[in-house]
């Protein structure tokens, strides 16, 4: 039987299985498994993980703004003065001193550290 050009066909995919319920009961299996043994354990490591990274990053970010605080600096000598390139210095250092909890003064505006504690009996 011939066809005809304006014939309409439905082609089906073939589903694959799902994936996504196994990797969910892994998880739950995990949950299960291992919370209840090594649960309080598991959340300082997990903690200490991060402190390191987030740490390495702010230590990045106060390397990188500090020299383009330098850089900006530099370039009132040269007559090509950036307002915007020292912001980003400054920028980069309140985040690496977010990060990292180190305190320090740049023109007399205190950047990063930690609050002072709350409460009379800290003075």
């Amino acid at each position: 039987m011939a066809r005809n050009k304006n014939d309409i066909f439905i082609l089906r995919k073939q589903r694959k299985p799902n994936r996504i319920f196994l990797v969910f009961a892994g998880i739950l299996g995990f949950i299960a498994i291992v919370v209840p043994f090594f649960g309080s354990n598991l959340r300082y490591m997990v903690g200490s993980l991060f402190k390191t990274v987030f740490v390495s990053v702010g230590e990045i970010c106060l390397t990188i703004g500090g020299a383009v605080l330098v850089i900006g600096f530099l370039k009132i000598f040269f007559k090509r003065f950036s307002v915007k390139t020292i912001l980003y210095g400054v920028l980069l250092l309140w985040i690496g001193a977010f990060l990292t909890g180190v305190s320090f003064d740049i023109l007399g505006f205190m950047i990063g550290g930690n609050p002072p504690p709350q409460g009379y009996h800290f003075y």
